[in-house]
């Protein structure tokens, strides 16, 4: 009888454990995002699973509950959120699958190689990133120089301000990833922040899409999210008004505010910056700061 009801609990036990873990498929991954309400079966701090929660509301809210409206970023930040959740091997492969298979995500795999690298919480997927990072990598050494007479000509742009974003561009991220050289980047940081003051003052707008093209509409928001404090609060009105007139898009907002608000409060409000050990807001202080920039 003892053995019995051993068996009965054991499976009961396998039963409800089955019941709650989510099963993704890959051909309908992104409408199972969408239908999805995070559990926490894996006892995760609750920092980590507030944080899970924040990626899954913003996936629905930014896809606008469309699965056709997925991109390489949302499928990067829910492999994170299954990361924290500790997802079981099949449904992390085929989130990883999405991301990889995703348009773009070689940008992603190349910006965000050290963290993955030097981070334990990525161990479940490091050696497959990393695999993926020689290929990105390499592929990226390959490409023809970038002609910048010819992307002006195209797109119908001022050659001379392309070429100093270009510039710029290129020391913004010259030693970004190499930790023995920090101070050497601070100063071409520094530089180039006086560089995007004086483009400023002399077209009194931000230096996005209709000046530079697609290729070069994140380059000032880069320098103003590697800047301080005070250039921050000064240009986030500016990088608000270029994301309302789709001169940049609505992410680098995002992070931008999660930036200013980490390093001035030491909390974030869209969990774009992971690693910073900000803190979430609650969410009427989300509510709050969502609507004093016009985010929906």
């Amino acid at each position: 009888m003892r053995n019995y009801l051993l068996i009965l609990s054991v499976l009961l036990f396998l039963s409800t454990k089955a019941q709650n873990t989510s099963v993704f498929t890959y051909e309908n991954f992104e409408q199972q995002v969408l239908e999805h309400n995070p559990k926490n079966h894996s006892n995760i701090s609750k920092k980590d699973f507030n944080l899970v929660n924040r990626i899954f509301d913003e996936t629905k809210s930014e896809t606008k509950n469309n699965y056709k409206n997925f991109n390489v970023g949302d499928y990067f930040n829910i492999l994170e959120a299954f990361i924290l959740l500790k997802e079981n091997k099949a449904n992390m492969k085929i989130a990883f699958e999405k991301f990889l298979n995703a348009e773009g995500s070689c940008e992603y795999v190349i910006d965000y190689e050290n963290t993955i690298r030097t981070k334990s919480k990525y161990n479940s997927i490091k050696k497959r990133f990393l695999k993926r990072y020689e290929k990105c990598n390499n592929s990226s050494s390959n490409k023809n120089v970038f002609d910048i007479r010819k992307y002006c000509k195209i797109n119908k742009l001022d050659f001379e301000l392309v070429k100093k974003i270009n510039q710029i561009n290129v020391t913004d991220l010259k030693y970004r990833k190499n930790k023995g050289l920090n101070a050497q980047q601070q100063n071409l940081d520094k530089k180039n922040q006086k560089l995007i003051d004086s483009l400023y003052g002399k077209y009194n707008s931000y230096i996005g899409k209709s000046l530079v093209g697609d290729k070069f509409q994140t380059v000032m928001w880069q320098v103003i999210q590697h800047s301080n404090i005070e250039m921050m609060s000064e240009y986030l009105p500016i990088i608000q008004t270029a994301t309302r007139e789709k001169e940049i898009g609505i992410v680098p907002l995002k992070m931008l505010i999660d930036r200013f608000y980490g390093l001035k409060y030491g909390y974030q409000i869209f969990g774009t910056q992971t690693g910073f050990g900000f803190e979430l807001v609650d969410d009427n202080k989300r509510r709050e700061i969502k609507l004093k920039y016009g985010i929906e």
